[in-house]
């Protein structure tokens, strides 16, 4: 059986990666809308933005998840930190789990 400061520690490493994967998810989004709106500005691209709709639908689009990139960031960064926080400080950690009844006091 897992002592409390242990399943503390080991909620943290999970939260951290949780907060890693959130982070890997961001920096993926960006890179990913950023070379979906250069396409559009060549050219080609203005052209095809000019004369047929589903390209100017699909930059709107573009546009419009560029606006939501910071909600997986801020997710990352404050789930990393309670990851991070949980780690350093088992102890404390192992109160607020027990007070948000995660955890059982034995």
């Amino acid at each position: 059986m897992l002592e409390p400061k242990r399943t503390a520690r080991v909620i943290g490493i999970l939260v951290l990666l949780q907060g890693v994967v959130f982070l890997s998810f961001w920096k993926i989004a960006s890179w990913a809308l950023a070379l979906g709106i250069q396409r559009y500005s060549s050219f080609t691209g203005k052209m095809a933005k000019a004369f047929f709709s589903s390209d100017h639908s699909l930059l709107e689009l573009l546009l419009t998840g560029t606006n939501y990139l910071p909600i997986p960031l801020a997710l990352g960064i404050t789930a990393s930190v309670c990851g991070i926080l949980m780690l350093a400080f088992p102890k404390q950690a192992v109160q607020i789990l027990v007070a948000l009844r995660v955890l059982k006091r034995s």
